[in-house]
């Protein structure tokens, strides 16, 4: 997205600007300038392939039900068993608009302070990716590194060319460490048990204000385009006062899948969408629109669920009340009685 190609744009308004050119308001738009997007690494080739190693002694205890007590007990007697390989913690925070990721390394702390917009995965999986950098560069070579993110750990475990892209370049650099000959471990630990290395691993990211890394994975992008734009999505609908569909989904989530069958799933949906053939044939005729023959009004599906004191009596019956309100009726969840309710009406085939 150069200037130049800009000016030229605006000289040559015959051409269509690149894709670059016209996404740069909406980015703009989204408060979403001067972003620096995470390249993508290769994965490593086939031939090249190894096992990464991890350990699992902690999974069998259910975070639920165990005692912090007994997970720092067993990671006493975990650490009994590797006292040979040296620890390295790894957590990452998000909160608001901050983000942060520390490793504790040696009884040194490596915090650094992420982009606004990088999830918490990022911040988790870069710790992990800055405690491999940590390694290269030290003689010992027994290591575990301990995250509690365990999705960490199987993106790491199931790397392939569509992962994110920390965990392609921290496969590639485990890969490397291999070659020469380091023994590095991954381990899942539970956060906020009181074991030390965990807890100020959690305490660094969370309080990291310096150091501040500007890349923004291509996917944390998406994730924040798709909110915004939900975002504001809502907010026009929220607008919406006068539709009918509004007064019974004032939510753009949309209505959950139903069981039933496709005639009747189109008899509910039209209902819900205030246009039946009852109410609206006339517009295909040019005739005037169908009026109540008990009060002399306009018929509309709301007339008919929740007005008309015609109705009354079987609306009691159906729903509880004489008036109802049509989101208890056809909302979400909507109630099941509506359709017996527009059978006995005789209304079911007119919809």
């Amino acid at each position: 997205m150069k200037p130049i190609f800009g000016q030229f744009y605006e000289k040559k308004v015959s051409f269509i600007p690149s894709f670059g050119h016209r996404m740069r308001p909406l980015l703009e738009n989204f408060n979403l300038k001067n972003i620096d997007i995470l390249p993508k690494h290769d994965e490593p080739p086939p031939w090249r392939s190894r096992n990464v190693l991890t350990i699992d002694d902690f999974n069998k205890l259910p975070k639920s039900t165990t005692a912090p007590s007994v997970y720092i007990q067993e990671f006493c007697y975990h650490r009994q068993k590797f006292e040979r390989y040296g620890t390295v913690f790894t957590d990452g925070s998000k909160f608001g608009d901050h983000v942060g990721s520390a490793v504790v390394f040696n009884h040194i702390v490596i915090s650094r302070t992420l982009n606004k917009h990088c999830s918490v995965f990022t911040s988790e999986i870069f710790a992990i990716y800055t405690a491999l950098r940590a390694i290269r560069l030290v003689s010992q070579k027994k290591w575990i590194i301990y995250t509690d993110s365990q999705s960490s750990i199987e993106a790491i475990l199931n790397a392939s060319r569509q992962s994110h892209p920390l965990v392609l370049s921290t496969v590639k650099l485990y890969f490397k460490l291999q070659d020469r000959n380091f023994d590095i471990l991954f381990c899942w630990i539970p956060g906020h048990v009181g074991i030390t290395g965990n807890d100020e691993a959690d305490a660094a990211a969370k309080a990291a204000s310096s150091n501040v890394e500007t890349f923004v994975p291509f996917q944390d992008i998406d994730q924040v385009l798709k909110q915004t734009i939900l975002i504001k999505w809502q907010h026009i609908w929220d607008l919406e006062l006068n539709n009918k569909l509004h007064s019974i989904q004032p939510s753009i989530a949309g209505f959950q899948p139903n069981n039933l069958n496709r005639r009747m799933s189109v008899k509910l949906a039209r209902l819900r969408l205030g246009h039946t053939y009852f109410t609206h044939k006339h517009l295909l005729y040019a005739d005037p629109a169908p009026s109540c023959s008990s009060c002399s009004t306009i018929i509309s599906v709301r007339h008919i669920l929740c007005e008309c004191p015609k109705y009354r009596v079987l609306r009691r019956k159906y729903f509880g009340k004489a008036y109802p309100d049509l989101r208890d009726i056809l909302g979400e969840p909507y109630n099941a009685n509506v359709f017996s309710f527009v059978h006995d009406i005789n209304f079911i085939h007119s919809i």
